[in-house]
């Protein structure tokens, strides 16, 4: 074979599949369920912490008074209810701040986020996938943490549109605080390091967004803090559909699920840009595969 042929047949344009984006995403699934339920004690006792978190809550509510939770609007089931909302919901809020910076540390420390990001997934899939089991595996829990409160005699008073309601509301706390995710996983990208802006935001959002006490227990100063916070709208509009009976027809309800719209619009860009470049950073630094 001579030069010329060679050169021809080296520079021959090799025909590429193009993987389905579903089916990618389902194989970052499939692969992260697979390394969960490899550690099959450390399953049973984050369920079993889920349930005891809850019964501990209970208690709790046994020496407090349910008069200041409706007070604050929130008519039925009292501080029990009103806490077992908030520990439902914390996986969501946590995989959503805390998860997409796990795994990028977790490919980092496997060494295979170089190899990943550097094949024909993109970095918006990437992120995805990354969030597709940690979504389901929250909602598993969630489901458990709710089904333990009503043994323990959570009340809710719901009805079909509440119900939708919450659907729609918990949907707006996902999207509003993945933008919060992608930000600081674009900061721990370059940084290699820990995130001091997911500490910050989850002692804050704990201290002023309605976790553990109404909105209206604190200083004013310091309710006006956690107005600016898409968690302090999402448990509150969640709140008032399970226990107040509440819907998006509600003049209240229906402002908080506008003000997660408008933060969800105007992060998310801001989020990924961010992530963007990151990841060009750590790329043209070499040291996107580092831990």
């Amino acid at each position: 074979m001579d030069y010329e042929q060679l050169t021809s047949l080296l520079s021959e344009e090799v025909p590429r599949t193009k993987t389905p984006i579903h089916r990618m995403v389902a194989s970052f699934i499939v692969r992260d369920f697979k390394m969960w339920w490899t550690y099959k004690l450390w399953i049973s006792l984050d369920i079993t912490g889920t349930i005891l978190f809850v019964a501990s809550y209970y208690l709790f509510s046994m020496i407090t008074t349910s008069q200041q939770v409706q007070d604050a609007g929130y008519v039925t089931g009292g501080y029990f209810t009103f806490a077992l909302i908030r520990i439902a919901y914390q996986r969501y809020v946590s995989f959503t701040v805390e998860g997409i910076n796990d795994s990028i540390r977790d490919e980092q420390w496997m060494g295979t986020i170089e190899t990943i990001l550097s094949s024909a997934t993109n970095f918006k899939t990437f992120l995805l996938g990354e969030t597709c089991f940690f979504f389901i595996s929250s909602s598993a829990f969630l489901l458990i943490s709710l089904v333990t409160g009503l043994l323990l005699g959570a009340h809710f008073n719901v009805t079909p549109l509440s119900l939708l309601s919450t659907v729609v509301l918990s949907m707006l706390l996902i999207a509003s605080h993945i933008a919060v995710g992608i930000l600081s996983a674009g900061i721990i990208m370059k940084i290699q390091q820990g995130n001091p802006l997911t500490w910050a935001y989850s002692w804050l959002t704990q201290l002023v967004s309605g976790v553990f006490y109404p909105l209206k227990f604190l200083p004013w100063y310091l309710e006006w803090v956690g107005k600016a916070f898409p968690l302090t709208y999402s448990l509150d509009g969640i709140r008032l559909c399970l226990q107040s009976g509440q819907d998006l027809s509600s003049l209240t309800v229906l402002s908080d699920a506008i003000k997660l719209i408008f933060f969800t619009v105007i992060a998310t860009p801001i989020a990924l840009y961010v992530f963007k470049k990151g990841y060009d950073a750590a790329r043209r630094d070499g040291s996107l595969g580092q831990y």
